[in-house]
């Protein structure tokens, strides 16, 4: 999980303790006091301030939001298992959210949707059909999972479908092999540039937008948003990406961001570990956590 996963959960557990805090007007005044890196979620920050979401009330420096542990048990489940398929992440999923499940902490809408479907199945239950096209950044743990496993776009899609059926998922799979590809002959920025194109066709203008605007706050507020939702959250990843120089100042440029911070940063990260250094001391704070 070294290539891929890690560095991704590893900037994931790094903004926890800011994350779903919208107000960067307040992220930015708090990181003139201390980092903004590796908190405690502290009630008080989150009440002033506005608006923001303290659903991680118990975590502790280390722990990974609730995409982060999705990445983690599917990487265990289909490391073990070659076979794996739908019907299993599905399971999976709904033994980890269900009432009673081992999973304790914040649950997000899709999961609890997917468990009341999974649960009027099983019982036999007839409940209006819920719609299976959730668009948040959780439709990408399939994609980093299977990358880190050399399996194909084709397997990620089939466990991404459980979630959503949405294929903006798979056109932006084959956008990140792009970049991943050209990363390892050149710089970020220029990978960036060279498959923005390759984006769905509805996403064209916030996408070369990321690349051409340097003013954060005003691309996101013209084109992106903070929130985790992919067409907010792609445009700003990639302006992320081509407006920083290595790992570390990529994840702190997005800390101050906020928002869905950590969710964004799965990718972040993962795609920024490619061409850059992930500080040891961050590896150091959070291996015990995060290595499986």
């Amino acid at each position: 999980m070294e290539k891929y996963i890690l560095p991704g959960l590893i900037a994931n557990a790094s903004t926890l303790g800011i994350h779903w805090i919208y107000d960067y007007k307040y992220l930015e005044e708090l990181s003139k006091q201390k980092s903004l890196l590796f908190l405690r979620q502290e009630k008080e920050h989150f009440e002033q301030a506005k608006p923001s979401f303290y659903s991680y009330p118990n975590s502790e420096i280390g722990d990974l939001t609730v995409q982060g542990q999705i990445i983690k048990w599917l990487y265990q489940a289909m490391e073990s298992n070659k076979e794996f398929s739908k019907k299993d992440y599905s399971k999976l999923l709904y033994e980890k959210f269900k009432p009673g499940g081992s999973y304790t902490g914040y649950v997000e809408t899709y999961s609890k949707k997917h468990v009341v479907t999974f649960l009027a199945k099983s019982l036999h239950i007839d409940t209006p059909k819920i719609p299976v096209m959730d668009n948040h950044l959780v439709g990408f743990a399939p994609y980093l999972v299977c990358k880190e496993l050399g399996l194909d776009n084709k397997k990620a899609w089939e466990l991404t479908t459980v979630y959503s059926q949405d294929e903006d998922y798979l056109i932006y799979f084959n956008m990140f092999d792009s970049l991943f590809d050209l990363l390892r002959k050149g710089s970020m920025h220029e990978a960036v540039k060279s498959v923005i194109h390759l984006g769905p066709v509805k996403y064209q203008i916030p996408l070369n937008k990321a690349i051409e605007m340097d003013n954060t706050n005003e691309f996101i507020k013209q084109y992106s948003g903070r929130a985790c939702e992919i067409q907010y959250s792609i445009p700003l990843i990639m302006h992320i990406l081509s407006h920083t120089n290595s790992y570390q100042e990529a994840v702190e440029l997005n800390a101050t961001i906020g928002g869905a911070v950590s969710d964004r940063n799965l990718l972040v990260g993962a795609l920024y570990a490619q061409v850059s250094e992930i500080p040891e001391a961050w590896v150091t704070l959070v291996k015990e956590k995060i290595i499986l």
